[in-house]
């Protein structure tokens, strides 16, 4: 069973803030890495890393370091994004796409 999520970005005031937001950390993305990212809108991954597997979702803890998950793009690798690791400084976590196993988007 596949649930339909319509798009969001955590604590977004509406739909026009959270659109400015994901753009704005793709642009982020963009520049920090040197890498065109995708328009794909991802709701949640699931990857294996090291042996161990991983759900990230946007809107909730990531599983390797506690952050709410603001966003996660596509582009030469998944981008996870969180405040402290690609929306306000650095870089995402970065997760190649043979680690993942399973990937939901947004709805339309």
């Amino acid at each position: 069973m596949t649930t339909e999520v319509k798009f969001f970005i955590p604590k977004a005031k509406d739909d026009t803030q959270a659109e400015e937001v994901w753009e704005s950390i793709k642009k982020f993305a963009e520049k920090n890495l040197e890498w065109d990212v995708s328009d794909r809108r991802i709701f949640s991954i699931t990857y294996q890393k090291h042996g161990k597997d991983y759900y990230v979702e946007v809107g909730k803890p990531d599983p390797r370091n506690g952050e709410l998950v603001i966003a996660i793009l596509k582009s030469n690798t998944y981008l996870v994004c969180t405040p402290n690791r690609g929306v306000l400084r650095s870089i995402p976590i970065l997760v190649g796409g043979s680690e993942l196993t399973e990937i939901t988007d947004f709805s339309h």
